[in-house]
């Protein structure tokens, strides 16, 4: 890929893990990370040294094996204003809601303006390290990653989730004919 000279301005990681507790529940954290790779003034810290993280922001769901929010914690580390810090409780109206279909709509329960717009941000893909973390239970070491299951009678989430996994696909009609809707 050719592309013409340029100079890095900003840098954004984020890393998400699922962790399996001791006492059975299920911890999701993201850590969302900004930095700057030259020196700059931030309006609410002064001048900032390049590297100098701008946010530093970890978000943890911990969820039972029914995907419920049983707790749930925010982080921030490093941020541009001290007022920032005062949204360590906003995710608290999510404790008792299940992560999976419709957790967007579940989302619209923490307003944008009601917490930070970056712990918001990463509330989405959240719910896919949930699915990832927990898909093969408990004892996962060896187990295959997906088997066919004719006998299961509630459509799994994430079917009609992707284009892999839409109903009318031959994923679908591979691993649950059940919930096929794919034409002969």
């Amino acid at each position: 890929m050719d592309t013409p000279k340029r100079r890095p301005m900003h840098l954004r990681r984020i890393e998400m893990q699922a962790f399996l507790r001791d006492d059975g529940l299920w911890d999701i954290e993201a850590h969302l990370l900004d930095e700057k790779p030259f020196m700059y003034v931030d309006p609410g810290r002064g001048e900032q040294k390049a590297g100098a993280p701008v946010h530093d922001i970890r978000v943890r769901l911990t969820l039972d094996d029914n995907r419920v929010i049983r707790d749930v914690g925010v982080d921030m580390g490093s941020m541009p204003f001290g007022t920032c810090h005062e949204v360590k409780d906003s995710l608290r109206p999510l404790i008792g809601e299940t992560v999976g279909r419709g957790w967007r709509q579940i989302l619209k329960k923490i307003p944008r303006n009601t917490t930070c717009a970056h712990v918001h941000e990463v509330l989405v893909p959240m719910a896919t390290v949930v699915h990832q973390g927990m898909s093969l239970g408990r004892a996962p070491d060896g187990k295959v990653a997906l088997q066919p299951d004719s006998t299961l009678e509630q459509q799994p989430f994430f079917v009609d989730d992707c284009f892999s996994w839409r109903a009318d696909g031959p994923v679908v009609a591979h691993f649950y004919p059940q919930f096929s809707k794919r034409r002969p």
